[in-house]
């Protein structure tokens, strides 16, 4: 009877183990890189309100940016027209990393360009953290199922970005 109790244990053990491995027990690290699913996250919005990823039910475009970045603010005025342009399509999140730059900054910097997207602060830097972002601008590409499509780090010209962003709305 022992023995038999033993070699229980011993496979309960086993298949505890394989579960745990293989991330059925845990939840594994959300990685944002082409292929996989955005990881979802929740950020105030310069509006005052909380918003999703996940529930944008569109294709984004995740923009990472500051308002001291030179290359950020030769983007958005292209930024601003595709939103113009395409903006029933496809939706813009621009991410300011809050914890690298001032709000009160980011805030005039939206004033001054009048954008019409989403603002979003990234206060704790955590969301930029979990995107792996090193640089600015980064644009992510995420498909209406919810898939990183493309990053791009650093700035597109005016052409390319068109085109990612009329790839992504067909897609």
């Amino acid at each position: 009877m022992k023995k038999a109790f033993l070699a229980l244990a011993i496979v309960l053990a086993l298949i505890g183990y394989t579960l745990y491995t293989n991330g059925i027990l845990i939840k594994k690290e959300e990685k944002a890189e082409v292929g996989s699913y955005a990881p979802d996250f929740a950020l105030i919005g310069m509006d005052g309100n909380e918003h999703r990823l996940s529930e944008v039910k569109k294709p984004v475009l995740i923009n990472f940016w500051a308002s001291w970045c030179g290359p950020c603010r030769a983007e958005t005025p292209d930024l601003n027209r595709l939103y113009n342009k395409y903006g029933e399509k496809f939706e813009i999140l621009a991410v300011n990393v809050t914890v690298n730059d001032k709000e009160e900054n980011a805030k005039k910097f939206v004033h001054f360009f009048d954008i019409k997207f989403p603002i979003l602060f990234d206060r704790t830097g955590e969301v930029t953290e979990m995107y792996q972002v090193l640089g600015f601008p980064t644009n992510i590409f995420v498909d209406k199922s919810g898939k990183i499509v493309f990053i791009a780090n650093g700035l597109l010209s005016p052409e390319q970005l068109e085109r990612k962003v009329q790839s992504l709305i067909d897609s």
